[in-house]
């Protein structure tokens, strides 16, 4: 449904754990997100039932443990973020799987900073890094990222400018523009037919967080030696448009929306049957490589800490004002 279906509900309980790897977190900061959006809505690829929480991501302190969880090492009190698909970080209180649950290695940052970072600036930090050849520094390297004033794309930004590289992005408006000008880069129209001719083969690494035409556009622009790194499909679920518009279902509710079918046709061909292509899903890679993702969000701490990097804030609101939040975000209208 709309942002209007959202309610605030009050529980004058703290939730205990229902099963033994169960955490509980009292959270100090939690997400806003396009994802939750596609949840709200019943859209993507992945289906929840409903009454749910939104909420993908949190940062907060630990109020319970499972028995499980206390033998993996947590204890009340511990900082940690967490992280789920399905929702249930906007409130007071979340309760996450142990698997979904990693420490925050940095106790001084700000945690809507640090929650900045468990998402959004780790997609972008590990899809330059996939991109990358041998792990060689970005500099003087190619790099375009379209939807480069999503928050993803902004990350990614950030990260590549911070290593010397050239960034291009694609924008809507001119609004963006002027913005994205600011930050250092060649902004390009949003429609591939009004930018590919002029980049066509000259990319070293591309991220794509829009798959417009299904990543063939940002394919063609790779240079024979450059990497495409598929991170997002948000033209596929455009919000601004009417509930059942030209990106719905158009008359075959039977079928289900057909976005979800394009989406994973996408998915499908980014993985299987593109060369010089990467699909990085970051959910993957924290439960494939749990360790490895606490590595990288050491090392975005550690930027953060040292004044490098600061992450980019759209707005701070309260539970209360999460339907306006996605709202202003389904519009296109969040900056950070």
């Amino acid at each position: 449904g709309q942002p209007s279906s959202l309610v605030v509900r009050a529980m004058y309980y703290t939730p205990l754990p229902a099963s033994p790897d169960d955490i509980i977190i009292k959270v100090e900061a939690s997400t806003v997100s396009f994802r939750d959006c596609l949840l709200r809505r019943g859209l993507g690829v992945e289906k929840i039932s409903f009454p749910f929480v939104p909420g993908c991501e949190v940062v907060g302190t630990i109020s319970n443990v499972g028995k499980d969880a206390r033998h993996a090492g947590y204890r009340i009190g511990d900082r940690v973020v967490g992280m789920s698909r399905r929702g249930g970080g906007n409130g007071y209180y979340a309760k996450f799987n142990t698997r979904n649950v990693a420490p925050v290695i940095s106790s001084s940052i700000d945690a809507v900073d640090a929650v900045c970072l468990v998402e959004v600036y780790m997609t972008a930090y590990q899809a330059l890094r996939v991109g990358k050849v041998d792990g060689t520094p970005l500099t003087d390297a190619n790099v375009l990222i379209t939807d480069g004033f999503s928050p993803v794309g902004q990350a990614a930004v950030t990260l590549a400018k911070l290593e010397g590289a050239n960034v291009y992005v694609t924008t809507t408006e001119s609004r963006q523009d002027e913005y994205m000008k600011t930050l250092g880069v060649k902004c390009l129209p949003f429609a591939p037919s009004k930018w590919l001719h002029k980049i066509k083969g000259k990319m070293d690494i591309v991220i794509d967080n829009t798959c417009f035409d299904s990543y063939d556009s940002s394919w063609k622009a790779l240079n024979p030696n450059g990497i495409l790194v598929c991170t997002g499909m948000t033209s596929i679920y455009s919000f601004q448009q009417d509930e059942f518009g030209a990106g719905g279902c158009g008359g075959c509710e039977a079928l289900g929306d057909m976005r979800d079918y394009q989406a994973k046709w996408a998915a499908i061909k980014a993985r299987y049957m593109m060369s010089q292509t990467k699909f990085h899903d970051l959910w993957e890679s924290f439960q494939n490589d749990p360790a490895k993702y606490q590595q990288e969000m050491m090392c975005l701490c550690c930027l953060v800490e040292s004044g490098s990097l600061k992450p980019k804030i759209a707005e701070r609101v309260s539970i209360g004002e999460v339907p306006d939040a996605q709202r202003y975000l389904e519009m296109g209208k969040a900056n950070g």
